[in-house]
């Protein structure tokens, strides 16, 4: 970890980074696009877009039902909404790449069969002491078990540092997959050899 803790305790540092990466992936995203041979139908259907149509089906599908184009205007609007969907699937978070993973999962089940088995992993951050360290806690890491300061002092210290909570976080879930599934060494894991995973952060 570093020494110098100032601009992981920022207030306003973690959301310009965020910012700054989500442009980023978009901007790849859409460069990667353009890239494409059909570069001349992607510019057409941009620009002969029916925007009655696609208001249209913005209003139908304002309540959440299943909506299918009925007519040609709203088929090629369905066709632009595929190409801005492919541009989007960098983004972290966004709705696209959710569907983009779900995909991958879908494909990753054809490719090796049904998973074996599931699990939900949420460390508690503000109980442990590894992750107080991160956070700028002064705690003595070779006591089997340190003094902790009283709970209001820790969540504090979690909240006012979420660089050092999502580095403990990161180191955790990969210790994780180290010991139960055994990736990254030469062995089997606690359930015998891994042949496939797929992990997600909420």
């Amino acid at each position: 970890m570093y020494g110098d803790r100032r601009f992981q305790t920022d207030r306003s540092y973690s959301y310009v980074a965020y910012s700054h990466s989500q442009v980023r992936a978009s901007t790849t995203g859409g460069y990667l696009l353009t890239k494409k041979s059909n570069f001349v139908n992607v510019a057409d259907k941009l620009l002969s877009i029916d925007r009655e149509a696609l208001d249209n089906l913005i209003k139908r599908a304002d309540g959440g039902s299943f909506v299918a184009p009925e007519t040609e205007a709203e088929k090629k609007c369905f066709e632009l909404m595929n190409l801005i969907d492919h541009a989007s699937g960098q983004v972290g978070g966004s709705a696209a790449r959710k569907k983009h993973q779900r995909n991958e999962i879908k494909s990753l089940i054809f490719l090796k069969g049904v998973p074996s088995f599931f699990f939900t992993f949420a460390p508690a951050d503000t109980k442990n002491p590894i992750c107080l360290s991160y956070c700028g806690e002064n705690i003595d890491l070779s006591q089997p078990s340190p003094r902790l300061r009283t709970d209001s002092e820790r969540l504090r210290a979690v909240a006012g540092n979420p660089v050092g909570a999502a580095r403990f976080f990161d180191r955790t879930v990969n210790a994780l997959l180290r010991v139960m599934l055994g990736l990254g060494y030469n062995r089997n894991g606690l359930f015998g050899k891994t042949a496939a995973y797929y992990g997600t952060v909420e």
